[in-house]
């Protein structure tokens, strides 16, 4: 029975040091952890200003190159620096349709900097110049000239009021006064 007492004794005299060391323990855990928190989302957001600074300059020059894509790809502009006098509607056909791909393909990678949103805009007016270009040709004779084809190809965006190149402009610049 003395042994007994002699365990129970050694036992409540261990959980006298050992209660109060879990506790401050605990305590101690607990707030270093809340400090660790802290401190690492304080970090995280030094980094994400850090590289928001590092990113702005390479997306408003990827605003820049779709705005100006757009101003490029403009039937009246397309036109006006692509024709020759010399050119039939077939070749200019050709030179038209190749000059919007390699334009567009130049500028592919932007989509990575702006709104999928943008992207898709700008895909849809280079997709619609295409089309333009290729049913404006439908009704070209074989000796049609390329000024013939440009002047059938202007009715065209005249008669359906298309801006589209326009409105996706507008689309870059309210997305650019977003960033800011």
């Amino acid at each position: 029975m003395l042994l007994e007492i002699q365990a129970l004794d050694f036992f409540l005299r261990l959980l006298e040091f050992t209660i109060p060391a879990l506790v401050v323990f605990l305590v101690t855990y607990i707030t270093m952890r809340r400090f660790l928190e802290e401190e690492y989302k304080k970090k995280l957001l030094e980094l994400k200003r850090e590289s928001q600074q590092d990113l702005l300059p390479i997306r408003l020059q990827a605003y820049e190159r779709l705005t100006l894509l757009m101003d490029r790809l403009k039937p009246d502009n397309l036109i006006m620096r692509l024709n020759e006098p010399d050119m039939n509607a077939t070749v200019f056909k050709y030179v038209l349709e190749k000059n919007i791909r390699d334009e567009y393909a130049h500028n592919v990678a932007q989509q990575i900097y702006v709104s999928s949103q943008a992207w898709i805009l700008v895909t849809a007016v280079k997709d619609e110049m295409l089309r333009i270009v290729s049913n404006a040709y439908k009704d070209m004779k074989e000796d049609s000239t390329g000024a013939e084809l440009g002047k059938v190809i202007l009715q065209e965006v005249i008669r359906r009021n298309d801006r589209s190149a326009d409105e996706v402009i507008e689309f870059l610049k309210k997305e650019i006064e977003l960033i800011f």
